[in-house]
C-alpha cells in the first residue's frame, strides 16, 4: 500500500510569524521565519525550514544576517507523515508555569509547533522520541509517563527522569521531572535530542495504540523518516 505524502504546514515562502519575545534590556524583538523547502539534503520529501533571530535593525523583518543559524530547525514531510529533525535537548525551569497539565514537571522544552494544526489536534497521532547520548532511541509516552535513564557527558553520572509531552494547536512541550539530582542539567549538556512525528488520522489501521507498540526503527521505516 502506498502512502500519500501529507503536509500539515501550509505556509508560503518566507512568511513571518508573530513576535514572540523581547531580548533583555536592549528591548530587541525575537522573530521567527518559516520557509517551505523542496526535497533535498535536509528533508528528503520536502518540508518547512524554521529560523529564528533578533531583529537587530528593528524593521520587523528577520533578515538573513539576523538569523541564529544554530537554532534553525526543519519539519519534514515523510511518506505519509510529518516529522521534526532531531532537536538538541535544552530544558528550562518550569516551576512557575501557568499550564495545569505541566505543573508536575520541573523542566520543559518548548518545540516548534507550526505543524500542529487544528486538523492534527483533532485527527492525527503525535508521537515523541528521545535519543540518548549514546544514540539509543526511547519512546516518550504522553499518557503513561515513562522513566528514562541516560548519563552525563562524561558517562559517570546517571540521569534518571520521567518524561512526557503535551500539545495543542501551535503548542508543543517536552516535559521532564527529575528522578535523580541534576538529571535535567545532564541531559541538556550531553548531546541528547528529541523528535516528534505526526501521523495523519486517516491512515487506515493506524491508531495510537497500534503505533505505540512499534519500535522507532519500524516507525522510521514505515514513514521514510530520515535520520
Amino acid at each position: 500500500m502506498k502512502f500519500k505524502i501529507y503536509s500539515f504546514v501550509a505556509l508560503s515562502a518566507a512568511v513571518l510569524l508573530a513576535n514572540c519575545s523581547k531580548d533583555g534590556a536592549d528591548g530587541k524583538t525575537s522573530l521567527t521565519r518559516t520557509t517551505q523547502v523542496a526535497a533535498g539534503v535536509n528533508c528528503a520529501y520536502g518540508g518547512t525550514k524554521i529560523e529564528t533571530g533578533i531583529d537587530a535593525n528593528n524593521n520587523g523583518t528577520l533578515e538573513d544576517s539576523e538569523v541564529t543559524t544554530t537554532q534553525t530547525q526543519y519539519v519534514c514531510d515523510g511518506a505519509g507523515a510529518t516529522y521534526s529533525n532531531w532537536i538538541d535537548v535544552s530544558l528550562t525551569d518550569n516551576s512557575f508555569t501557568s499550564v495545569v497539565a505541566e505543573k508536575e514537571f520541573e523542566y520543559k522544552q518548548s518545540l516548534s509547533a507550526s505543524a500542529i494544526t487544528a486538523d492534527v489536534v483533532n485527527k492525527a497521532v503525535v508521537l515523541m522520541y528521545y535519543k540518548t547520548r549514546d544514540g539509543y532511541v526511547v519512546p516518550v509516552d504522553k499518557d503513561d509517563i515513562s522513566t528514562i535513564d541516560d548519563a552525563d557527558v562524561t558517562n559517570t553520572h546517571v540521569a534518571s527522569f520521567s518524561a512526557s509531552y503535551i500539545f495543542k494547536q501551535g503548542y508543543l512541550a517536552f516535559l521532564v521531572h527529575e528522578e535523580t539530582t541534576s538529571a535535567a542539567a545532564y541531559i541538556t549538556a550531553n548531546g541528547s535530542a528529541v523528535r516528534y512525528v505526526i501521523v495523519p488520522g486517516d491512515v487506515a489501521g493506524r491508531n495510537v495504540a497500534d503505533l505505540k507498540k512499534l519500535p522507532y526503527s519500524e516507525i522510521a521505516k514505515m514513514y521514510n523518516i530520515q535520520d
